[in-house]
């Protein structure tokens, strides 16, 4: 993914992840590194897509599995320091054998629920063999110490031990100082002992590490795909369906989580969008209040989540894999550095015109070229979308700059207030004086006008449409500024001055 910190904030991933929860130091660990699955990764991509869906398909079938598999991974701990030190023959303590026992006994535990591993395509092995190295000779216990069973020589020296401390309990003044510095002997002797069999234990545990390293991995993977089948599961999201590569991306009814989740807590309606992409270039205009951001950004969000094997949320999906991922959406200069805006947008273009000789990109540009004049700007965002027209990278562009039509390149606006009736348009319109310089209406003039806002805002429509190439753009801007109360002097000559451009379009 190649965008700014501040970008993917705005995007919200890290955000939506949050939803995908894994119950074990493996599985976060593992869900933090972001596998992203390119084109060569297809197989293994469709590997990954097969076993969530798998898993999903058994949650409620195998439900009582499932949940004692998630209680199991909740009391993993991260062991990888004691593996590393084992496999390198350090000499290990008490509490890291205590936590690798514990770790083999979770493993056995797994190994219990083999019809969910088959779900999960995934294979878990017992390890028996080295959890009895850390029991008693013939017997098994929970906790761990370094048993007197362990060596005759550490049983003789504890039994000695125990002996001398109860006679130091009945003795005083000499007899009791000589007393304690025989059992200084007996602890140093004891202490020796203890380190030869911790010796021998690393050296017997060494064989088994590798094993239990496959283990972990396995118990990391299984509790990941867990995670994402419950998150599945929770958005109704469709298994995806990997394209080839001349295919278009289809999505059908996708949306951004933290937008539709807070649109909803306000007791409004989040609009899903589709679209289809095709290689090339591909438009969406409309208003500023029009929803093109949170569109291509719900869009985005779908994509790249899918090539981290994550169900995206919509509610079909079916696309080619890409190289890499763009987005761009911020201003990317730094006043402070004395750096132009524009000057550090021209540079992130330069890097993305040779990404796409690499590779197939998606690149998500949202409202570029804001740091240069409208004419050259216009000259600009045309000719970037004339170089994706005739790649075999897909450009999607949020724009209010006109672009023609032409080979490969696509158009989409939102819909927003054409179907708008005269009648109800007429119940919209703010009827706005001039304020009395006696009585202060200032304030109350601008509630109304943002209760005027939030009206129009819930009548817009927000849907894409793909626009055919003779399909003239609307001029959706001065519509709102009717309803919003600009007088017919006022409008008539915007409307005159559109028409002028159109004309000179044309």
């Amino acid at each position: 993914m190649i965008c700014s910190e501040g970008e993917r904030k705005r995007l919200g991933i890290d955000q939506i992840l949050e939803a995908c929860v894994c119950r074990s130091p493996q599985g976060r660990a593992l869900k933090e590194q972001q596998e992203f699955y390119g084109p060569s990764d297809r197989d293994a991509l469709r590997t990954e897509f097969r076993a969530i869906a798998d898993i999903r398909a058994s949650l409620s079938r195998l439900a009582p599995e499932w949940r004692s598999i998630e209680s199991v991974l909740g009391r993993f701990r991260n062991i990888g320091a004691t593996i590393r030190g084992i496999k390198k023959g350090r000499l290990v303590d008490e509490s890291e054998l205590f936590e690798l026992k514990r770790c083999f006994s979770l493993i056995r535990q797994l190994c219990d629920s083999q019809e969910a591993l088959a779900a999960a395509d995934l294979r878990i092995n017992p390890q028996d063999e080295a959890e009895a190295l850390l029991n008693p000779p013939g017997t098994a216990t929970k906790g761990f110490h370094l048993y007197s069973a362990y060596s005759e020589e550490l049983d003789s020296v504890r039994h000695r031990k125990q002996l001398l401390e109860a006679r130091i309990l009945k003795a005083q003044g000499e007899e009791r100082q000589e007393l304690l510095a025989e059992r200084s002997l007996l602890v140093t002797e004891e202490q020796e002992e203890e380190s030869k069999q911790i010796r021998r234990l690393t050296r017997e545990l060494e064989k088994h590490m590798a094993l239990l390293d496959e283990n972990l991995h396995a118990v990391a993977r299984l509790d990941f795909r867990l995670a994402k089948a419950r998150l599945a599961e929770s958005w109704q999201a469709p298994l995806p369906e990997i394209a080839d590569d001349h295919m278009p991306v289809q999505i059908l009814k996708a949306w951004h989580p933290p937008v539709r989740k807070n649109l909803e807590a306000a007791g409004a309606e989040f609009t899903l969008q589709s679209i289809s992409l095709a290689k090339g270039s591909t438009v969406i205009s409309g208003l500023n209040m029009g929803g093109k951001s949170v569109a291509i950004e719900s869009f985005l969000i779908c994509l790249y989540l899918l090539q981290l094997a994550y169900f995206p949320p919509c509610e079909k999906i079916s696309t080619p894999l890409f190289d890499y991922f763009v987005y761009m959406a911020e201003n990317p200069g730094r006043p402070l550095a004395g750096l132009s805006s524009f000057g550090m947008e021209a540079a992130r273009l330069r890097e993305y015109f040779r990404l796409i000789e690499r590779g197939r990109a998606l690149v998500v540009m949202d409202e570029p070229c804001r740091g240069t004049n409208p004419h050259e700007a216009t000259a600009i965002v045309r000719a970037i979308c004339r170089i994706f027209a005739s790649s075999d990278s897909c450009l999607l562009m949020a724009t209010h700059y006109e672009v023609p039509a032409g080979a490969g390149i696509y158009h989409y606006q939102i819909r927003g207030l054409g179907d708008l009736s005269e009648k109800r348009a007429a119940q919209l319109a703010v009827s706005v004086t001039a304020p009395d310089e006696t009585n202060n209406t200032a304030c109350s003039i601008e509630d109304e006008d943002l209760e005027a806002v939030r009206r129009i805002s819930q009548l817009m429509d927000y849907r894409l449409v793909k626009v055919e190439d003779e399909t003239a753009v609307p001029a959706g801007a001065i519509r709102i500024a009717e309803l919003m109360g600009i007088d017919e002097e006022a409008l008539a000559v915007m409307r005159d001055a559109y028409e002028e451009l159109e004309d000179k379009e044309n």
